[in-house]
This record gives C-alpha cells, sequence and structure tokens, in this order.
C-alpha cells in the first residue's frame, strides 16, 4: 500500500482516528488513576443488571463486560488491529476481521484483568475473625480510655497493614506492642498492650 492509498482510504481512517482515539482515552485513564481519579471506581459495567438475569442470563454476562476500560480498549485496538492488517496487503475484508477480532480480544483481556484484580482484592479483604487477637505496634501514640485515636501497624495474612486505633486502657506510645481486641470500623480498631490477657473475651464480644 503506498502513502497515496494511506492516506486517501476511507477504511484506513476509520482504522487511524480509532486507535488515536481510542489510545487517547487509555492514556487519559492512566494519567487520572495515577494522580487518584477513578482508581477504584469501576471494576465492571451494570450494563447487563436489568433484572431478568433469569431471561437473559448469557446476554447478561456478555454486557457485563462492557465498562469505559473496556470499550476504550477495544476501540483502540480494533483500530491498530485493522491498521496492522491493511498495512500487511491484506483485503480490506480480511483487515475487518482482524480489527474485530483484536477489538473483542482487547475487551475480554482488559475485562478479566480488572475483574481478576477485584476478586483479588475481596479473596484478600481482612475478615473480623483474622483480624482480632493479631498483633503488631503503635504508628502513632493513641491516647487513653478512648479518648482519642491513633494509628496500628498489624500483621495480618502474612502482610502489614495500617488502621486508626483506640485503646480502652493506658495510653500507648510508639512503638509498644499491641494485640486486636475488637472492630470499631473498616478502618479503626481497638487494641490493647500486647501483655492483654482478655483478647478472647473481646472477641466473643465482637
Amino acid at each position: 500500500m503506498t502513502f497515496f492509498d494511506f492516506i486517501t482510504s476511507p477504511l484506513m481512517g476509520v482504522y487511524f482516528i480509532c486507535a488515536v482515539f481510542g489510545g487517547t482515552l487509555i492514556l487519559l485513564q492512566l494519567f487520572l488513576m495515577l494522580i487518584g481519579f477513578g482508581g477504584d471506581t469501576e471494576t465492571e459495567s451494570d450494563f447487563g443488571d436489568s433484572g431478568d438475569a433469569g431471561d437473559h442470563s448469557h446476554s447478561g454476562d456478555i454486557f457485563k463486560m462492557l465498562s469505559v476500560r473496556t470499550i476504550t480498549a477495544g476501540i483502540a485496538f480494533f483500530g491498530i488491529g485493522g491498521l496492522a492488517g491493511l498495512t500487511g496487503e491484506t483485503s480490506p475484508m480480511v483487515s475487518v476481521l482482524i480489527a474485530i477480532v483484536c477489538g473483542l480480544t482487547a475487551i475480554y483481556i482488559v475485562y478479566y484483568l480488572y475483574s481478576a484484580a477485584a476478586k483479588l482484592k475481596d479473596d484478600g479483604s481482612l475478615s473480623a475473625e483474622t483480624l482480632i487477637g493479631s498483633t503488631g505496634s503503635v504508628y502513632l501514640r493513641i491516647p487513653a480510655a478512648k479518648t482519642g485515636a491513633g494509628k496500628v501497624l498489624v500483621c495480618q495474612q502474612n502482610r502489614t497493614v495500617e488502621y486508626e486505633a483506640i485503646t480502652a486502657g493506658e495510653e500507648l506510645k510508639a512503638t509498644t506492642p499491641i494485640v486486636v481486641v475488637g472492630i470499631v470500623s473498616s478502618t479503626t480498631v481497638e487494641v490493647a498492650g500486647a501483655g492483654f490477657s482478655g483478647t478472647n473475651t473481646s472477641k466473643k464480644e465482637s
């Protein structure tokens, strides 16, 4: 294909626009994630959740794959695949098939990656059963008698997790060993000094 064909082919123009448009949106999404916007707002679309799952289970599964991220990737790789097909001297029809396959493959891969990441996040979530009784140390001083919150680093499931923490006992200074005796919220725990002997009682109350 000559340069003249490249700039005058309508099909080539469509591929080029898709590749540039989709690629630009992908870069924009990455930039927004880097600066803290949109990182955890969407793992899959709700387009298919219309309440008719019993009659449209298969179509629902397909529509679940459609989201801003997957559609953007599909558009970009539709264009890239089509450009590769035409510049590789294939027929327009074959280039369209290549473009469609590349676009659908990109949609599936992006959906799979984000679904796997969401599942990993859920599977690795910290449950009350494993959190209570976990040990760690004070990161920021915790005021006595639940008069304020500090922070602790808790060792759980082979990783170190930071929580806000309160204590019913005496003040706990930084680096003091602690044990988790209760859960206040998803981000706050109640702790006691590591020598505290009432962990089992607190666990039952929780």
